[in-house]
């Protein structure tokens, strides 16, 4: 294999394992071990590593080590408010006919949480900016990790992802503004608790 097809094989399992909690919130990260898991020598790791600090996805504090980011309550309000306003602009911009289908934007094959981070990129795209679609990946990928969280605090995720994607097929920019804005109040009303438990699952 190919260096650079084997750093994109080590990159593309280092964030499936940050965005799917296999490395959760605030734990440390050593290159090695991560190098023993997944058949790599450490350099491409590294390499990963160092890429996914740059998308914040990963921290290397005072460059001592690697570790995944633990959120403050304040660092997980603006995360959530950022999303909220950058979707918020991008249904102002939205163009009719988005070409995703309902089956595409189903929450069957996925966990809501994903399904939700999918249908916010559709959105994002729907407004015709690539610069959305790439702002929505990052926050979609280092919100990932709490996602978790959610489903312990939260119910009718499906019911919420379902009326999100309609709003979105029916091209109903308002009532889709509505929705998203609902959305995030609900979880930033809750960020204590969301926190409280992943606080929990470090235990």
């Amino acid at each position: 294999m190919s260096p650079g097809a084997t750093f994109e094989r080590v990159y593309t399992e280092l964030r499936r394992m940050l965005t799917e909690g296999e490395l959760p919130p605030g734990s440390p990260i050593e290159p090695a071990a991560i190098g023993r898991q997944i058949a790599s020598s450490i350099t491409p790791v590294r390499d990963a590593l160092h890429r996914l600090t740059g998308e914040r996805l990963v921290e290397a504090p005072n460059h001592n080590g690697f570790r995944v980011p633990l959120p403050t309550e304040a660092g997980l309000r603006d995360l959530y408010s950022w999303r909220a306003r950058l979707l918020a602009l991008a249904t102002r911009n939205l163009r009719a006919g988005p070409a995703a289908t309902r089956e595409r934007l189903s929450v069957d094959q996925m966990d809501p949480g994903e399904a939700m981070d999918r249908l916010f990129l559709e959105i994002a795209g729907a407004s015709g900016s690539a610069e959305h679609v790439a702002a929505i990946a990052q926050l979609n990928g280092r919100l990932a990790p709490l996602r978790r969280a959610e489903f312990r605090i939260f119910d009718n995720l499906v019911e919420e992802h379902e009326g999100i994607r309609d709003r979105l097929l029916d091209g109903d920019g308002r009532s889709l503004t509505s929705l998203l804005e609902r959305y995030h109040r609900r979880r930033l009303r809750a960020v204590s608790d969301i926190l409280a438990a992943v606080y929990s699952d470090r235990r």
